[in-house]
């Protein structure tokens, strides 16, 4: 049976936060997500409207629970979070149903 997660969020940029600024933040942030046990990929798209979706890809919950846990008090995390503008995020997980 198929444990896994996706952690999927949307959000905006603070005004004046470019996407090049926004990138190098979430490349650096990976240093660490890499680091996770039970992280398996990342992805980070952005819409027409300049809203971004982020969709992490998790072995079970338990993992995607403990490194939110972990992530909130690392500099590199923190780094990019200081970029989203809060009243905008939106988060859930979701358990795979499939994937081919």
């Amino acid at each position: 049976m198929n444990r896994n997660v996706l952690e999927i969020s949307s959000y905006s940029l603070l005004a004046g936060v470019d996407e090049r600024q926004f990138v190098r933040a979430a490349d650096d942030a990976m240093t660490v997500l890499r680091r996770q046990r039970g992280f398996l990929a990342r992805s980070i798209a952005r819409a027409e409207d300049g809203s971004w979706t982020e969709i992490v890809h998790w072995l079970d919950r338990a993992s995607a629970s403990a490194a939110s846990q972990r992530l909130a008090g690392n500099p590199d995390a923190a780094a990019f979070s200081a970029l989203i503008d809060r009243p905008s995020f939106q988060s859930g997980y979701y358990p795979v149903a499939y994937s081919g």
